[in-house]
């Protein structure tokens, strides 16, 4: 997704979303090195001038002059959108009249008009571009053809865009044979066309640092290469007729001409390939040679002007050949040599060059390729181990914590010594430590552990130690027994199947405890045990068998992203600081947690507010570098992705313990769009080294998904969210559902969330027994979609069998969800820009009861980037205080009634509402209890001809909550339409109505 800034974005054409209606005509890619093979194409090539050495081309192109015949709808399209459409994805931040400019290069009289549109319209201002001027040239312009000016009025050709958030950009053919580079939109009704340039081909540095992978540096995975004369890569034609070599790509992100040095033989000519990412880069077929081998620019291919990013995976791969049938070549080849081909890169490689002395990037020979999938990891040492190093453990065994049902019990075992930046072995990969906890009944656990440094790490910061723990929350009263499985190996701890041997004296550590009954009450989960998915649209507690509803924040997404953590960083200081949470810090209580002599007090102030409210959830991300907050990462440095910073993460534990023992759900959002693979946002291509295994379940993803399962599961009230607007793909989401089902012992809930127009898509593949999601966790663009939507999925789950928890975590666009109270800070309904939007009074009726009455599981807010206290710098939630008393004031409706809502489905159509709009809503329990809630006051009729027998009909606040009151009609009876009758003051004000028996 490309971003609007301050009126302005501008975009490369080939960079497109999507193309559509390509039957009979389609944008076709030319670059420097491939032209499409279409054809009628009368021109010549144009990409050397082009941006970026690449363009788009509606082909064929079978009129070029006036004089050849116009046949609509096949060379010709006078209608907007019909033919070769293009899409392009735009997060708007200003909303206004924008005016579009597109590069062409037109070469005659037929190949000149193009038709622009936004959001699947064609309005009459993006119709029929016209290029007159600049003919055989790339050439900007924003003309309009006309009756009266058919070369094109300036200033006609313009987008207007209401709304904030994101939208859809498309351009579709006029004439074929239109070529095109780039486009751009603009507010600036006086814009000028940039000027015109001699050439747009990348130009590389005179002094580029040329980088050079020799071939002996590869691995073949696969074989069928052997190392010749102990610099060549070849292939013995006794063995194999072809090989492949993979490396991961070490050097900066940048356009690069890439050699490949290939070695001439006299008895074949070898084929070679070159990839990126398993994305072709080009193939050579070596020449012969006079001789058994020879090397030399003869024998070497340059392919020009290569984008190519840190991390992809190289790969190259060569097959052998013969000239007589007889005798083959070996496919030897030496090197492949970079060099800059524009000066942002040689800039780029220079840095590098000067840093790395031998060129070749120092973590690269140390990485593992196969482990890491096209991310790189970058170790904050390259040392083996830390020196110097202490004694081991003596493998003896504490448990800690309140021996009580549902409460945090830690077993700590004095074991192997081990420091956070060790490589060989890597104490949180290829330590595996996990302890099998059994009840008497039989019952048991198998949880994972972890390094946890000298066992104090919040306080003292610790890096090293000899503490290895384990945590654990048991769900029965008597006795229980543990036993430690500590084992050591390549990749042990994320593989349960990895090579592993067992480690004395800490392997079989065992031993007994006695656990009683919970002595805590009222909000304190430990008081109602763990929130768990029991094949319902609900979560049950299964210590007091209550169902839950959720209502909380889901801003800000950086919470984390706090000063008082060990580790943390501001990685966009300016844009992002991190957060303080002053307007908290009188919130926290005497004896409340806090680390290091009093650190902590405004985040865990925040969460005692957030809880004195009555709400129930927060939610934060746990890692989000390279995304629009980039703060947030549990590794002891940003790009050191194996290894996992000890104190920082007890800190977090403080936080989240404290949120379990004020009633309070954790929502992990364990990634982000911008870093959850290689696609850009909604985009199919891009690069994220910020990514874990580039989308894939590698060593990254594992660790990563097993370190934060095993520190922080314990915690009564969750949910695993596998990413924020995800864009990886089904494989990729089941694969991270298996292992987390495989990793966590007590089956929190797994959602997903998606953008708003992504739903069908990533949502439809994992419904029923397809996947083992068990909820989702929903966005959308207006607030007014959030009931309808709730019903679908809501429904769509329950009729595969498998019914999901079904929330709705991000209601409305990006640039508003949630607003501030009226009054807070000034606000009026008006954002930031002065446009009205709306008051808490409209959230309350379409997102909070919206969901629940859709058969949701509830709601968390996010606060939009057009309001104060926003998603990314929100410090105080007192920004919704009246917001927050509405949630409780809904939860409290369904709990304290005893509403059965967990058994409970929509069913508007009785109250007549059969399209699920905003008039009313209507759940239902047919024939024992019904609740009607009214957005905008009045009564209305419901249809109990399914219910016999005599329904009490009672009143609820939804403003301020209370008592259930009496309306105008006290009884109602079944078998029929009924009124309800009015509601007992302000009429014009919502309600929820309950008719039970």
């Amino acid at each position: 997704m490309f971003t609007e800034t301050d009126g302005f974005v501008k975009v490369e054409a080939e960079d497109f979303a999507s193309q559509s209606n390509t039957d009979k005509r389609a944008f076709y890619l030319t670059t420097a090195e491939s032209t499409p093979s279409v054809k009628p194409d009368g021109d010549p090539a144009h990409a050397a001038e082009a941006s970026g050495g690449a363009y788009l081309e509606i082909l064929p192109d079978t009129r070029r002059t006036h004089a050849d015949k116009l046949i609509r709808g096949t060379n010709f399209s006078p209608e907007a959108g019909k033919m070769a459409v293009l899409t392009y994805r735009v997060k708007v931040q200003t909303p206004g009249r924008y005016y579009v400019w597109v590069r062409a290069y037109s070469t005659g009289s037929e190949d000149n008009g193009l038709h622009v549109g936004i959001d699947g319209t064609w309005p009459d201002s993006g119709q029929r571009l016209q290029w007159c001027q600049g003919k055989h040239s790339w050439y900007w312009d924003s003309k309009q053809r006309t009756e009266a000016q058919h070369c094109g009025e300036p200033g006609k050709i313009f987008l207007d865009i209401h709304e904030p958030g994101e939208h859809k950009i498309h351009f579709s053919m006029r004439e074929d044979g239109f070529e095109f580079d780039q486009w751009l939109m603009t507010t600036d009704s006086n814009f000028q066309r940039p000027p015109a340039s001699k050439s747009n081909k990348p130009k590389a540095a005179a002094t580029a640092q040329t980088l050079s992978l020799p071939a002996k540096e590869f691995e073949f995975k696969s074989g069928g290469y052997y190392l010749d004369q102990g610099k060549w890569l070849a292939i013995n034609p006794d063995r194999n007729k072809s090989a492949a070599a993979q490396k991961v790509f070490p050097f900066p992100s940048g356009r690069y001409d890439i050699t490949l040095k290939a070695v001439g033989e006299n008895d074949g000519q070898s084929t070679y390939t070159v990839a990126a990412d398993k994305e072709s880069i080009g193939t050579f077929t070596c020449p012969m040679a006079d001789q058994t081998f020879a090397e030399g620019k003869q024998f070497h291919k340059t392919f020009a002007n290569v984008q190519i990013t840190e991390g992809a995976e190289l790969e190259v791969t060569s097959k052998i050949a013969s000239a007589d049938g007889k005798e083959y070549s070996r496919a030897r080849w030496g090197e492949l040599t970079f060099t800059p081909a524009n000066d942002a890169t040689a800039k780029a490689a220079a840095k590098f060059a000067k840093e790395n002395k031998h060129v070749v990037a120092k973590t690269s020979a140390k990485s593992d390729s196969k482990d890491r999938t096209g991310s790189p990891t970058k170790p904050v040492s390259d040392q083996p181990l830390q020196m110097p190093r202490e004694k081991d453990g003596d493998g003896s065994v504490q448990v800690t914590g309140q021996k009580r049902m549902w409460h945090k019990i830690t077993l700590t075992l004095n074991g192997p010594y081990a420091h956070e930046q060790d490589n060989a072995p890597n104490p949180y990969l290829d330590h595996r430590m996990e302890i099998e906890f059994k009840h008497e009944s039989g019952k048991q656990y198998l949880v994972p552990g972890y390094f946890a440094a000298d066992g104090d790490a919040a306080n003292s910061s610790a890096e090293s130690g000899t503490q290895w723990r384990a945590h654990f929350a048991p769900d029965e009263t008597g006795s229980w027994t543990y036993t430690v499985r500590f084992a050591t190996g390549k990749n042990a701890a994320i593989d349960r199947d990895a090579s592993a041997e067992a480690v004395a004296p800490f392997d079989g550590k065992s031993g007994t405890f006695a656990v009683a009954k919970t002595n805590k009450s009222g909000r304190d989960l430990r008081a109602h045990g763990r929130l768990t998915y029991v094949n319902k649209p609900y979560l049950q507690f299964a210590g007091s068998g209550q169902y839950f509803l959720k209502a909380g924040a889901d801003a800000p997404e950086t919470l984390l992203g706090y000063a008082e953590f060990d580790g943390t960083v501001a990685g966009k200081p300016g844009k992002v600081p991190l957060k303080k949470y002053a307007p908290h810090i009188g919130d926290w209580r005497r004896g409340d947690p806090t680390w290091k002599d009093g650190q902590g007090k405004g985040l865990i102030g925040a969460v005692n507010y957030l809880s004195s409210k009555g709400c129930n959830a927060f939610s934060f991300l746990t890692y989000n570098a390279g995304g629009d907050g980039d703060n947030v990462w549990p590794f002891i440095q940003r790009d050191d992705k194996l290894h996992y910073d000890c104190s920082k993460l007890d800190q977090w534990g403080i936080v989240f313990d404290h949120g379990t023992q004020n009633g309070m759900y954790l929502h992990f959002k364990l990634q982000e769009t911008e870093n959850d693979d290689h696609r850009q946002g909604q985009k199919a291509n891009g690069y994220k080294p910020e990514s874990l295994d580039g989308g894939k379940l590698g060593s990254q993803r594992k660790l990563y998904l097993r370190e934060i399962i095993a520190r922080f599961g314990h915690n009564l009230a969750l949910n695993w969210n596998l990413s924020e607007e995800t864009t990886q793909t089904t494989d990729e989401h089941l694969a991270m559902l298996n292992y987390i089902e495989e990793m966590d012992p007590y089956g929190h809930n797994r959602v997903l969330h998606t953008y708003p127009g992504e739903q069908d898509k990533k949502y439809d593949p994992l419904l029923g027994d397809k996947s083992n999601l068990t909820g989702v966790s929903l966005q959308n663009s207006h607030i007014k979609d959030t009931h309808w939507q709730t019903v679908k999925w809501s429904e769509k789950a329950r009729e595969a069998g498998k019914p999901w928890v079904v929330a709705f975590d991000e209601s409305g666009s990006a640039a508003h969800g949630q607003c501030p109270d009226l009054g807070y800070r000034g606000y009026d309904g008006h954002d930031k820009t002065g446009k009205m939007t709306y008051t808490q009074h409209e959230v309350r009726k379409q997102t909070l009861w919206g969901n629940f009455m859709g058969g949701g599981g509830g709601v968390e807010y996010y606060f939009g980037y057009q309001y104060e206290e926003n998603d990314l710098g929100c410090e105080d939630w007192r920004s919704r205080d009246q917001s927050w008393d509405a949630c409780r004031v809904a939860i409290e409706f369904f709990q304290n009634n005893s509403v059965p809502f967990w058994d409970m489905i929509n069913a508007d159509e009785l109250v007549g509402n059969d399209k699920h709009d905003n008039s009313k809503y209507c759940l239902a329990k047919t024939g024992e209890a019904y609740v009607v809630y009214l957005p905008n006051g009045g009564s209305t009729s419901i249809d109990l001809s399914d219910a016999d027998g005599e329904f009490q009909v009672q009143w609820y606040n939804a403003r301020i909550g209370g008592d259930l009151q009496s309306g105008s009609v006290k009884t109602v009876s079944g078998g029929g339409t009924v009124e309800i009758g009015n509601p007992p003051a302000d009429a014009d004000q919502d309600w929820a109505v309950l008719l039970r028996k």
